[in-house]
């Protein structure tokens, strides 16, 4: 693969594993039944789907194939532990995977219209969201530059997540046809 493709493929890469992150986690974790030990499968499960993206046919669903692979390192993750007592058969990984895969997946339309909801947000509720998320900076210095109090800004941040939420799910209820 030529080098100038390199970043395009990181970058296709990381946008399908941080949209299915959740379910894929979820799905590792009820294999593994236990949240340290997902952690790591899950670890692994993305270190493996890096190596073998190269195989990843577009044209399919990444999460379907992702869970797959998941299912590979999560089954190899409990045979090395395999003192361990409580164990799924892999009938009922089976249908712990088409019941992942068959899940509806709301992510992507929740990321899709969380930024045309920041954008229906009056002018300094964006830079107060922009100034906590983007720029990093902690409460208690925004509160400082704006001439607030700590609980103020907390309040105000409170109020916009509460908007947003509410916007997303109108959106996605729009979207579902609801």
């Amino acid at each position: 693969m030529p080098e100038t493709e390199a970043p395009d493929r990181r970058a296709l890469f990381a946008d399908h594993l941080l949209r299915h992150r959740g379910r894929l986690f979820a799905y590792v974790h009820a294999l593994v039944r236990n949240l340290a030990d997902a952690d790591d499968v899950f670890q692994l499960t993305a270190l493996a789907l890096w190596r073998r993206f190269d195989a990843y046919d577009p044209s399919r669903s990444f999460l379907n194939w992702a869970l797959g692979v998941a299912r590979l390192e999560a089954a190899s993750w409990l045979r090395a532990r395999a003192r361990d007592r409580l164990r799924f058969s892999d009938d009922l990984t089976a249908v712990l995977l088409e019941a992942f895969a068959a899940l509806p997946d709301e992510t992507s339309s929740r990321q899709d219209a969380l930024p045309k909801c920041v954008d229906k947000l009056p002018e300094p509720d964006r830079e107060l969201l922009t100034e906590c998320y983007h720029r990093g900076a902690d409460v208690a210095a925004v509160a400082a530059r704006l001439g607030r109090s700590a609980s103020s800004v907390h309040n105000s941040l409170a109020r916009v997540r509460r908007a947003l939420h509410d916007c997303i799910e109108r959106a996605v209820a729009r979207g579902t046809g609801k």
